[in-house]
């Protein structure tokens, strides 16, 4: 937004009109419904915990960043 403004008094009225829509703005964006914890439950019920093959994908990672230390480092 680029609005160049000479006289202090129209800048405090435009900064004041600014500030208001912003505050109505966030007014209505931030009222939430009532959280439903039963519902939010019942989302949980269809996951699953990390499966075993889990340390599979760490010992890829540590082996990415060795081979990146032995390219770039080791040279």
């Amino acid at each position: 937004m680029g609005v160049l403004v000479q006289n202090d008094e129209q800048r405090s009225r435009l900064q004041d009109r600014i500030s208001q829509d912003l505050r109505e703005k966030m007014d209505s964006t931030s009222k939430q419904e009532d959280v439903d914890l039963e519902k939010d439950s019942e989302l949980l019920n269809h996951t699953h915990q990390t499966s075993h093959a889990s340390w599979f994908w760490g010992v890829l990672i540590l082996l990415a960043a060795l081979s990146l230390v032995v390219i770039f480092f080791l040279k």
